[in-house]
């Protein structure tokens, strides 16, 4: 037997799980490129050289507070590696620790527990600073004035004389990329006002998944109109990583909140690029680092980007992975019975590739856990690789079938290109 070991657990278990094939099946495992990860000198030094700003103790000179937001625990920034050198070069600027706040920028996610602050930030971060979740559905957050739509953010970054954001690039659906000023809005906007940003991406707001954005172009109207809050409530400096296949921090862009993040992005397109496999029988999709919850194994569907048809037969099986360690998840605005969730749209797969048959592998959810997500049939959910391979070996008896597995869809970018310098494995 072919055996593949791929990650599973971003967080939580932080393992691997092996995948087996018959030994004459054309199996390709589609990876990203390696890339070395970041000495404690090399991001200070990437810091210190920021993009479109000026340094950060030159920007927190004179200043007496500091917010520094950062994504939470369902994504894999690595804040343990980035928030100390930030909060030394602002204590080395004159702040005390007790002027410095981390705000979790949760969007429409749930509140992290303090178990799960040290797991994200580190404790030499949490005993030294104050670290908040931050709620949309605070009666306490700021209200900026626009004729246009309802912009509420929280007072705690408001009131902040220095304001900083950290985050990741990867593929987003909707945003193009993650990072930059996604982590304002939605990360620490009120209800409405992520609401209203959402919607910004729908040809038909009665349809909710029929987008006119797309992953990995920065270029479209939700990132637009969190660049322009952000310009409204202001954003000093970010520090935007890109992340190896180890999903530890390969490169740090540091600086304005645009000119920086688009560096990133080019830099994330760089690293994340990965080559795909045309018509396979078997697309392995895992949603891994993003698997924290069920409720993000759409993720997984990322890599494909537009090439979706061309990656999958259409009598073909998709088997989409996560370790949904927390369970089925939350979410404010997309959740079941939440103002985006639609009846009209299932979970997966995607439009593009509905009727191919779909199974999910897990062992953090069953059938009766994700039933809230489906309207219609809900795909056969199934916790043991083995039986997961029974069955495709029962429907492929006749060939051997081309697989795709992708081991970490939800962050990897896809390309159709002759020219590409990735391999299969």
């Amino acid at each position: 037997m072919q055996k593949i070991e791929i990650p599973w657990g971003q967080w939580y278990e932080q393992s691997v799980r092996i995948l087996s094939f018959p030994d004459d099946w054309e199996v390709h495992v589609c990876r990203m490129k390696e890339a070395q990860t970041l000495s404690g000198q090399q991001i200070a030094d990437r810091l210190d050289h920021p993009v479109g700003t000026k340094t950060l103790e030159e920007l927190a000179a004179g200043r007496r507070s500091a917010c520094i937001i950062i994504d939470d625990i369902s994504r894999p920034t690595r804040g343990e590696a980035l928030l100390p050198p930030i909060i030394e070069k602002l204590t080395a600027a004159g702040m005390e620790y007790s002027q410095i706040k981390v705000l979790l920028a949760l969007g429409g996610h749930r509140p992290m527990t303090r178990q799960e602050m040290a797991m994200k930030v580190g404790r030499w971060v949490i005993d030294r600073v104050a670290v908040l979740n931050h709620s949309p559905f605070s009666k306490d957050l700021v209200t900026i004035e626009d004729d246009r739509q309802i912009i509420k953010i929280n007072r705690h970054y408001m009131e902040a004389e220095l304001k900083i954001a950290v985050g990741c690039i990867v593929p987003h659906t909707l945003a193009g990329y993650s990072g930059g000023a996604k982590a304002v809005i939605p990360g620490i906007g009120g209800i409405e006002t992520l609401h209203s940003n959402h919607t910004l991406v729908y040809e038909d707001k009665s349809k909710s998944m029929s987008f006119k954005t797309s992953t990995c172009d920065p270029d479209n109207p939700m990132r637009r109109n969190m660049e322009e809050i952000v310009g409204k409530v202001g954003l000093d400096f970010i520090c935007n990583v890109v992340l190896n296949d180890r999903m530890e921090t390969a490169d740090v862009f540091a600086g304005h909140f645009v000119k920086a993040h688009r560096a990133a992005c080019e830099r994330a397109e760089e690293l994340l690029r990965t080559k795909l496999v045309p018509d396979a029988d078997i697309a392995v999709l895992s949603a891994y680092p993003k698997d924290t919850e069920y409720s993000q194994i759409g993720t997984c569907f990322a890599v494909l980007g537009h090439h979706k048809e061309r990656c999958i037969r259409r009598d073909g099986t998709i088997i989409a992975m996560t370790a949904a360690s927390e369970g089925a998840g939350f979410h404010a605005l997309f959740g079941p019975g939440m103002s985006l969730f639609s009846p009209h749209d299932d979970n997966i797969p995607p439009q593009e590739l509905g009727g191919i048959e779909t199974m999910i592998y897990s062992d953090g959810v069953s059938a009766v856990d994700i039933g809230q997500f489906y309207t219609g049939q809900i795909p056969l959910v199934l916790g043991d690789w083995e039986a997961v391979l029974g069955r495709l070996t029962e429907k492929f008896k006749d060939k051997k079938p081309v697989v795709a597995v992708y081991p970490m869809g939800a962050v990897q970018i896809g390309h159709f290109d002759e020219k590409e310098e990735g391999e299969y494995e």
